[in-house]
């Protein structure tokens, strides 16, 4: 499946179990003009929404409460066959999580708190990357 540059095309999935930060993230993509948004609360959610969608681009935070965390599901993301950009969220950047998702080959890292501002930088090399 081609990469769209056109940001009306570009399926995003959002993994994270804080709706505060949910909203954050669907407010600032919308505003960016990008409207088909996906949100989920749990790792489980997330593998069964990536099947069912196929998201271009995932937002996927490292800690989640149940069996799944990010790194889980970032394993078993790499693992599909399906290309995807992902970036991570975290609210504690250590050692271990950078080179767990490093390892894993990770398209960018959002450190909580997040704001607007980084959200879009991270975006822009999303687009950056995919459509030149």
């Amino acid at each position: 499946m081609p990469w769209s540059c056109d940001p009306n095309n570009i399926r995003i999935l959002i993994v994270d179990d804080d709706p505060m930060l949910r909203k954050l993230l669907r407010s600032t993509l919308e505003s960016l003009e990008h409207n088909r948004i996906l949100e989920v609360d749990s790792g489980e959610d997330a593998l069964a929404h990536f099947r069912e969608n196929r998201p271009h681009l995932v937002f996927l935070d490292i800690e989640m409460p149940g069996e799944l965390n990010g790194i889980a599901v970032l394993d078993a993301l790499r693992k599909s066959e399906q290309p995807v950009s992902i970036i991570m969220i975290t609210a504690h950047s250590t050692v271990q999580n950078v080179r767990q998702a490093t390892a894993h080959k990770v398209d960018g890292f959002l450190v909580k708190p997040l704001n607007p501002e980084r959200i879009q930088k991270a975006l822009e090399h999303f687009h950056k990357s995919r459509c030149g």
